[in-house]
């Protein structure tokens, strides 16, 4: 169709676009029958019946995903209150997309954005406080999409009078259908920027703090952070981004490093564990990782003892490879005597979900609680001399 042609009035009644973008979906094409009515081109490639059960297969099947993927509970709520949220989500998006895309559109594309759409939501609830910067870019984005393709749309001049009310009829349903594709577009980049990070590591949060190297541990130190410790005042805290606090907790594991004479760095992350599970250290990557929950609502006392009990389970592996590398006549130091007893608890390791008192009770668990509580006790005294200082 060359630009700015009118179609013939008798046959069929469309806006005007600019030459080869008819093929985008921006026209409606509105033929006339023998009747007089006019419809609208038919995008149906399901029938009804397929249509919904073709919902009902596909969000069983998107359930299991996102449950082992990226399912963390809304904040404040039980783990079986947030199924229900989520639930309720998915069966309203998905709903209300049969409701209305009946009579057109029930194709797989239909089914697919009704799914997003649910899933997504209830993503933009359970991550806004971990990664707000993404979810902000990605919906701020999508709006100013939105509203241009609809302004694209809906402020180009029809010049047939006849049939005004059809053809804006028809704009503003294909307005609707193309801004929730721009939507579900920007929540399927949530979805994919939230689980790449599960897929490809470990953490989902990764601190802008760099983890101390060699060059630069003797910098490593309370006084020389002690802006950044100073922070873990509960007042101060509040104030953080999930993004800040864990800016503060990879800065005291640096001083964690650097006190504890680690030859390796620590480094911290945070991930959706378990409800009963607060955080773990994995020595083949030297990860402390932190659950997000307790990143996020937890004092900050609690999770600076997360970081300087599991920086000491680093430290207790580093004694059971110094042990295993000394010879015979250095083995019976003194130094090593909790290193043999470590290093049979590593090798048999009780979990504290399948043994919790056996778990508690374990030497290594036991020496990380009282290093911990010590360290947590160091640092808010220095926060408290420091604070005093500055009255004087």
């Amino acid at each position: 169709m060359p630009h700015g042609k009118a179609c013939s009035e008798k046959m069929w009644a469309c806006f005007y676009l600019p030459q080869g973008t008819a093929t985008l979906n921006y026209a409606i094409l509105i033929s006339e029958s023998a009747k007089g009515e006019y419809t609208v081109r038919d995008n149906n490639t399901q029938g009804k019946t397929e249509f919904i059960t073709e919902h009902i297969f596909w969000l069983a099947l998107a359930w299991i995903w996102y449950r082992s993927l990226l399912f963390r509970c809304v904040p404040q709520h039980t783990l079986t209150e947030s199924k229900l949220i989520l639930l309720g989500f998915v069966l309203v998006f998905s709903a209300v997309g049969i409701l209305f895309q009946m009579q057109n559109n029930r194709n797989g594309m239909g089914v697919i954005l009704d799914l997003v759409l649910g899933y997504g939501a209830y993503t933009v609830l359970t991550y806004w406080p971990i990664y707000p910067r993404l979810i902000k870019i990605c919906l701020v984005a999508a709006g100013i999409l939105s509203l241009l393709y609809a302004a694209l749309v809906l402020c180009r001049r029809m010049r047939s009078r006849k049939y005004v009310l059809k053809i804006l009829r028809r704009r503003l349903g294909l307005v609707a259908f193309m801004s929730k594709k721009i939507v579900g577009m920007s929540l399927a980049l949530i979805m994919g920027g939230s689980g790449a990070s599960v897929l490809f590591g470990s953490s989902q949060l990764k601190s802008d703090v760099r983890p101390a190297t060699k060059t630069n541990l003797s910098e490593q130190s309370i006084a020389n952070n002690i802006d950044t410790i100073l922070l873990l005042q509960e007042d101060e805290c509040e104030k953080l981004s999930a993004q800040e606090r864990l800016d503060v907790l990879q800065t005291v594991a640096n001083i964690e490093q650097r006190y504890l004479g680690l030859p390796n760095e620590l480094n911290v992350g945070v991930a959706n564990l378990d409800a009963d599970i607060l955080e773990y250290y994995t020595d083949k990557t030297h990860e402390i990782i932190v659950s997000a929950d307790s990143l996020l609502y937890d004092s900050p006392w609690e999770v600076l003892d997360t970081i300087c009990h599991e920086a000491y389970h680093s430290y207790q592996y580093r004694l059971v490879e110094a042990l295993n590398g000394a010879d015979e006549n250095s083995k019976n130091l003194r130094i090593f005597r909790k290193a043999y007893t470590y290093e049979d608890e590593f090798t048999s390791y009780k979990d504290g979900n399948t043994d919790f008192c056996g778990y508690y009770t374990q030497d290594c668990e036991n020496g990380a609680r009282d290093y911990a509580e010590d360290a947590v006790s160091d640092y808010y005294w220095r926060i408290m001399d420091h604070l005093e200082e500055g009255e004087t």
